[in-house]
């Protein structure tokens, strides 16, 4: 690995307080490259866990028909497939490619044991992957909220609430196009962009494509 990749797996949750990498060896970690679309993982796939070491990638998703549920957005660092792994439950949504990408795979097997040493590293990367899957479940009950709620307009401003509440302010960025947000939160994009106009003219919020600011609480 180069040392852009390794400072990029420096940064991920699942390396904090581990300074000795040649821990990856020991979980048969290696460097993959993907274009725009590609699929990283995909369902019924061997359980690893992938570092998103360049450009991002969306979990995702679909049913029968076609019909794409977002379910997160990983930019760089972001960590997938922990919870599978641990679980030894099969893969049941999709790692795409947003852009052309990199990230580092490592083979799930070889996560369940520890290596020949027993070393330190590996203990702190088990407490780092409990807080990664504990992450993911908060996010995953957080999504749930938004969904539960019953008009377009409130599936909006619960997901924007959240977002200013992690921002620390009214004003901020989100992840999603307009497409991908309609997705995420299981309501048409037709639907979604008229009520994001209804919104803005009742002075409820304000935005520009992904730029989003709160004006007022209902």
């Amino acid at each position: 690995m180069d040392e852009r990749t390794i400072e990029k797996i420096k940064k991920s949750r699942l390396m904090s307080g581990i300074d000795d990498l040649g821990l990856l060896d020991c979980f048969g970690a290696r460097v993959a490259r993907y274009g725009k679309g590609s699929e990283i993982v995909g369902y019924g796939a061997r359980p690893a866990i992938v570092i998103i070491t360049a450009g991002s990638a969306t979990v995702l998703s679909e049913d029968w028909c076609g019909n794409r549920n977002i379910i997160s957005k990983l930019g760089e660092s972001g960590v997938y497939g922990a919870a599978f792994v641990y679980s030894s439950h099969e893969v049941t949504s999709r790692l795409v490619a947003d852009e052309d990408c990199e990230a580092v795979i490592m083979d799930g097997e070889k996560l369940h044991s520890p290596c020949a040493k027993n070393c330190a590293s590996h203990t702190r990367f088990l407490y780092n992957t409990l807080k990664v899957v504990s992450g993911s479940c908060v996010n995953f009950l957080e999504k749930v909220e938004h969904l539960s709620r019953r008009t377009t307009r409130e599936k909006v401003l619960s997901y924007l609430t959240a977002q200013s509440v992690k921002r620390g302010g009214a004003e901020f960025d989100i992840p999603f196009s307009r497409q991908e947000l309609a997705d995420y939160l299981a309501v048409d994009r037709a639907a979604l962009s008229a009520e994001l106009a209804r919104m803005k003219r009742d002075g409820l919020i304000d935005f520009r494509k992904s730029h989003f600011r709160i004006l007022r609480r209902t």
